[in-house]
């Protein structure tokens, strides 16, 4: 039994997570957090990769919270930023805050993410504030070191604030982090017409949605008026490798090549249909209209369940988990399905809706991991940016006064 979740829910909603996001300054736990902790400053806990990744999935995995425990400070994510001006950006633009007041919240935290910057690069990126250890023979990273990933999604946010309240630091970062992807990144399992850019500088990881954010980054800054003859043929090389990887069922495997990690899940096969979409959408290339399509077919048919729950994989359907829930909630509007996102968050709030605004990581009841953690990257600042898309292309949908 399926039901909808009214506009004037939705509308409750995400006002109430805007003000809890609001009113704790953007700051908040992560699930990979567990390093910024003091323990590991001590000189042993600071250089052993086994202690350091081992501690890592432990606090991750655990049925309690340990973070207090260990000391983990809450931390201002650049990405819990971003996706907070997105938000404002499309509740705004609905009409369900005022514009001006909204205009200049974004303005203030769109400083921000130019005063957090990654230093050193040939642009404007940015990468999570806690540093984590990666798989046996991956690249260390540290607290600040810059993702294509990090990045893409921040710039999405930007690219939203440029749109809707014309903001020109907002344009002006967007900019400038073209050259980060063009100058910065690894071209991996490049051939004569396409390549994957790296997930960071510092590997070469064929990672399928990393590149496709890269690919969507370029396409907003030459919307944004990027000069750069290069670009577009740049952004078209990687949607070419993207497409090229597609399985014949229409799904993607996380990473290709080398690398272990071959399933598939929900919120990177959303994060690729949406960097597909926004790039034709803004490049007017429609040569991957097939690729899409097809990926998109299957998405629909296989990463939800019968009462519109989000599947974390295509072969499973738990953990009901917030990001997965989110990304469908920007990702159906845009290919025509608003009505049917309102039937998924109708199912997910129940599970993981707080009164306060928070989200939860994990449903009640669920066994295993701290599901009661509200992670505010993970959990809430994704649901918040989702809920805002949805109400924006209901009201866009709405008929006209001379309909």
């Amino acid at each position: 039994m399926r039901g909808e979740a009214s506009r004037e829910t939705v509308v409750q909603s995400a006002l109430t997570s805007r003000l809890l996001l609001s009113d704790s300054d953007l700051k908040g736990w992560d699930p990979y957090d567990t390093l910024t902790s003091p323990l590991f400053k001590l000189p042993l806990f600071r250089s052993s990769w086994l202690l350091r990744f081992g501690i890592q999935q432990v606090v991750l995995r655990a049925p309690i919270n340990l973070r207090p425990l260990l000391r983990t400070p809450k931390q201002r994510n650049p990405v819990t930023v971003g996706l907070y001006i997105q938000g404002l950006a499309d509740l705004a633009d609905a009409g369900l805050l005022d514009h001006s007041e909204a205009a200049a919240e974004a303005s203030r935290w769109i400083t921000n993410l130019k005063e957090t910057r990654s230093p050193g690069w040939s642009g404007s990126c940015w990468g999570y504030p806690f540093p984590w250890e990666g798989r046996p023979g991956a690249h260390r990273t540290p607290a600040g070191f810059p993702t294509v990933v990090a990045t893409g999604m921040i710039c999405n946010g930007l690219h939203r604030a440029w749109q809707v309240f014309n903001d020109a630091s907002a344009q002006e970062l967007l900019l400038d982090s073209a050259a980060f992807v063009l100058n910065d990144l690894n071209r991996v399992d490049e051939t004569d017409d396409a390549w994957c850019w790296s997930y960071s500088p510092a590997d070469q990881q064929a990672v399928v949605n990393a590149t496709m954010k890269g690919t969507r980054l370029i396409a907003q800054a030459i919307d944004a008026g990027l000069d750069d003859a290069n670009a577009l043929e740049a952004a078209a090389s990687s949607a070419r490798w993207t497409a090229r990887q597609q399985k014949e069922n229409g799904g993607w495997a996380y990473a290709v090549g080398d690398d272990p990690r071959s399933w598939e899940d929900h919120f990177h096969t959303a994060y690729i249909l949406e960097c597909f979409s926004t790039y034709r959408n803004l490049s007017g290339d429609r040569s991957f209209d097939e690729t899409v399509q097809r990926g998109w077919d299957h998405y629909r048919a296989v990463f939800f369940t019968d009462s519109a729950i989000p599947r974390y994989y295509d072969t499973q359907d738990a953990p009901l988990d917030p990001t997965a829930a989110g990304q469908a909630l920007l990702i159906l509007p845009d290919f025509g399905e608003a009505e049917f996102a309102t039937e998924v968050l109708a199912a997910v709030m129940p599970k993981l809706g707080n009164p306060d605004g928070s989200f939860r990581y994990r449903p009640r009841g669920a066994r295993g991991r701290a599901g009661g953690v509200h992670y505010i990257r993970w959990s809430t600042a994704w649901m918040f940016a989702g809920m805002a898309h949805v109400l924006n292309a209901l009201k866009a949908a709405e008929p006209g006064p001379n309909s």
